[in-house]
């Protein structure tokens, strides 16, 4: 995926749900009909790309807290975000 295409499917990402994003292996491998190392590529920006937008950023495995319950990234699960806020210039989860 280019770039802009990148940034197009996040920008749908970030319509369906603002404060939390998931991306599956199913979205990226099934539906984007994206190789291995495409996916890798994708997940690198994506990720890039969200910490710029205030998400914090998980991957398989990492444990994240969100609505006040503890979760981890499910090994379907490539990526899953949330976002952040500023509180006295520091970037926090939000708390819901």
């Amino acid at each position: 995926m280019k770039p802009k295409e990148i940034t197009s499917f996040l920008n749908n990402k970030i319509k369906q749900d603002e404060d939390f994003i998931r991306i599956t292996f199913f979205e990226m491998r099934v539906k984007e009909n994206l190789s291995s190392e495409e996916t890798e590529e994708f997940i690198k920006t994506a990720k890039s790309m969200l910490k710029n937008f205030n998400y914090k950023v998980y991957i398989s495995g990492e444990k994240y807290w969100y609505n006040g319950n503890s979760y981890v990234v499910q090994s379907n699960e490539l990526l899953v975000a949330v976002k952040t806020q500023e509180i006295n210039g520091v970037g926090r989860e939000k708390s819901f």
